[in-house]
C-alpha cells in the first residue's frame, strides 16, 4: 500500500465517522463561540477531536485502553534535531529507594495490608526501570554541561510511556538547555501505588551516584529538576516530598505541568471546567474507577459519620490506588502541611482545564512556606495544553519551563525567594 493510500485509508477509518462532530463543531463555533472565547476555529477543533478520542477510550475495556496506549509507542518519532539513547536503571536502585519508601510508609500507619498488595514483591519489577536519554544534537548557548531533567510522563498513572511523550523530552531538552532523562515507572493497575514513586526515587537515586560502568558522570541534585505532566507533575510532586521526608539531597527544583496532585478530586473546576477541557467529564471510570459522581456520594454520605467506612463501601475510585489511600500526601501532594526545606517549584496551569483549582489551593495553602513558589495560569487553557504545539501559549509556556530550569540549576541566576502567581493571556 503506497503513502497516499495509506493516507486515504486512515482519513476514512478515523475521521470519516467523525463527521457529524466536525460538522456540529464548526456551526456551534460561528454562531454560538467556542467553549472559551479566545478559541480558534482550529483550536476547537482539535479540542472536539481530543474530547472525542477521551471519551472513546472510556468505552473500551482498560486492558484495551493501556495497548491502544501503547501503540503510539511504535511510531513516536525522535526529532529530527534530538538524540534519544535508550538506558535503564539497574534494580540496585530499585532496593536502595526500597528501604526509604517503605520507611515512609511506615510513617504514615500503611503495610501491605491497607495496600491491597505486597509491593515488595511485584514481578513487574524484576527487570530493570527502563529509561531514555534525550538530548539536542546540536547544543546552543543555552546548554550547560551536567544540567539533568528528570521527565515523569503522564496518563493518569496506568497509560502513556516515554516515547508518548517524546514531545516533552525534546522540548525541554531544546528549552532547558539540558540532558533529559524519562523513565517507564510502572503503571497501575497492575502495580498500583507505591510502585511509580518506587520508581521515580530509583530514577533519582541512579542520577545521583550511577554504577561506574554506566559511561554516565554523577549528576549534583542541585542541577537536577525533575518534572511531569498530569498524573506525571502529581508523581513529581510526591517524589519531592519523599525526598525531603527521607533526607536526601534536594533536587535544583521541580515543574508540574497541570499536576494531578488531589486525587479525591475535591475542587470545583474538576466540575466547572469540563467543558472547556478534552479530559471525560466523569474522570476515566471503566466501569466504575474514577467516577465523580462517586465521589459526590461519598461527600453526601459522610456527613455524619466516618468517612473512612463510607469509602471502604464504594468500588476503588482511582486506578492508582484504593479509597483509603486518597488522603496520603504521596498519592493526593496537595495535602501535605508543610514544604520547609524544600526546592523551588514552578506550576503550569491552564484557567480552562479540569485540575486548576489544586494548583491554585495548593499555592495558596503554602503561601507561608519558605520556598519560592511560581504559579502560572494561562487563560482559556485546557490540561496539559503543552501538547499542542501549534499554539502560542503552549510555546510561552515552553519557554517559561527552560527558563526556569537554567535558572536553578548551577550556574543560573536563581530565582526570587518569594510566591509569584500570574494569569498569562496569549492570543490563540
Amino acid at each position: 500500500m503506497s503513502s497516499m493510500q495509506k493516507k486515504a485509508s486512515l482519513i476514512w477509518t478515523y475521521m470519516v465517522p467523525k463527521a457529524p462532530l466536525l460538522i456540529g463543531t464548526t456551526v456551534s463555533h460561528y454562531t454560538s463561540g467556542p467553549p472559551k472565547p479566545s478559541w480558534s476555529y482550529k483550536f476547537n477543533i482539535t479540542m472536539a477531536l481530543a474530547k472525542s478520542f477521551a471519551a472513546h477510550l472510556e468505552d473500551i475495556p482498560l486492558k484495551q485502553t493501556q495497548a491502544m496506549s501503547r501503540l503510539n509507542d511504535k511510531y513516536a518519532p525522535v526529532h529530527s534535531d534530538a538524540i534519544a539513547t535508550e538506558s535503564s536503571v539497574p534494580n540496585s536502585y530499585r532496593d536502595k529507594a526500597a528501604g526509604y519508601v517503605d520507611t515512609l510508609l511506615k510513617e504514615q500507619g500503611i503495610d501491605s495490608t491497607k495496600l491491597g498488595w505486597d509491593w515488595k514483591c511485584d514481578p513487574r519489577a524484576e527487570k530493570p526501570l527502563k529509561g531514555e536519554w534525550t538530548e539536542a544534537k546540536v547544543k546552543d548557548d543555552k546548554f550547560a554541561e551536567g544540567r539533568t531533567v528528570l521527565y515523569l510522563h503522564g496518563g493518569g498513572y496506568f497509560l502513556c510511556s516515554i516515547k508518548t511523550h517524546r514531545w516533552a523530552t525534546w522540548n525541554m531538552a531544546r528549552m532547558g538547555g539540558a540532558r533529559v532523562f524519562a523513565v517507564d515507572y510502572r503503571l497501575a493497575p497492575d502495580s498500583p501505588f507505591p510502585a511509580a514513586l518506587h520508581d521515580a526515587l530509583a530514577a533519582y537515586l541512579y542520577l545521583l551516584d550511577p554504577p561506574a560502568d554506566s559511561g554516565i558522570a554523577p549528576v549534583d541534585p542541585k542541577n537536577i529538576v525533575i518534572m511531569g505532566d498530569s498524573a506525571g507533575g502529581g508523581l513529581t510532586f510526591a517524589t519531592m516530598l519523599a525526598i525531603k521526608d527521607s533526607g536526601l539531597p534536594m533536587p535544583a527544583g521541580i515543574i508540574g505541568w497541570s499536576p494531578w496532585i488531589d486525587l479525591l478530586h475535591s475542587m470545583p473546576s474538576v466540575l466547572e471546567n469540563a467543558v472547556s477541557d478534552y479530559l471525560p467529564s466523569e474522570g476515566f471510570t471503566h466501569g466504575g474507577q474514577a467516577s465523580l459522581k462517586k465521589m459526590a456520594k461519598v461527600v453526601v454520605a459522610a456527613v455524619g459519620s466516618d468517612e473512612q467506612s463510607v469509602l471502604q463501601t464504594l468500588p476503588a475510585v482511582q486506578h492508582y490506588t484504593n479509597n483509603q489511600l486518597l488522603h496520603c500526601k504521596y498519592v493526593s501532594p496537595v495535602l501535605e502541611d508543610s514544604l520547609d526545606g524544600v526546592c523551588p517549584i514552578m506550576i503550569i496551569a491552564g484557567d480552562g482545564e479540569m485540575l486548576r483549582d489544586e494548583s491554585i489551593v495548593f499555592v495558596n495553602k503554602h503561601a507561608n512556606a519558605s520556598t519560592d513558589i511560581q504559579l502560572r495560569v494561562y487563560d482559556d487553557m485546557p490540561h496539559v495544553f503543552q501538547i499542542f504545539g501549534f499554539l502560542p501559549s503552549a510555546r510561552h509556556s515552553l519557554w517559561e519551563s527552560g527558563d526556569f530550569i537554567r535558572n536553578v540549576t548551577l550556574g543560573g541566576p536563581g530565582v526570587a525567594k518569594s510566591k509569584s502567581f500570574e494569569r498569562i493571556s496569549v492570543q490563540v
